[in-house]
């Protein structure tokens, strides 16, 4: 990734946590469009590693007195975005399967989406 991680980081732990799930989900949502066109393959797999880095950045935010199924959602999320990386080539020269990813991308869109809408508390923890 091209990207300077100190920034990327920074940048995004400004933001409250509805914010920064929102951008996981954007995320999803665009590798979710380039899965489907097969297209900007090395786009796509920045987008998981950026998105991987997003959980590991939030997840530390959350109260997880209130929170800790939303935590266990993006722990599930995280391990998926892993076993997709390391099969990613081959996943990526067969349409089913980028259909299958990004059919399951929009699972995780819409579950991360009820998560955090429906959570009472995405405040940090004090």
């Amino acid at each position: 990734m091209a990207v300077n991680l100190h920034s990327l980081k920074t940048q995004y732990l400004e933001h409250d946590v509805s914010t920064q799930l929102g951008q996981l989900v954007e995320n999803l949502t665009q590798i979710k469009a380039l899965a489907q066109a097969g297209t900007e393959e090395q786009l796509a797999q920045d987008l998981i590693r950026e998105s991987q880095f997003f959980i590991e950045w939030v997840v530390p935010s959350l109260n997880l007195d209130t929170n800790i199924e939303l935590a266990t959602q993006l722990v599930e999320l995280q391990r998926q975005l892993s076993r997709w990386k390391l099969q990613w080539s081959t996943l990526w020269s067969s349409p089913s399967d980028r259909l299958q990813v990004a059919a399951d991308v929009q699972q995780w869109s819409d579950r991360l989406q009820l998560g955090f809408t429906s959570s009472n508390d995405l405040q940090a923890r004090t």
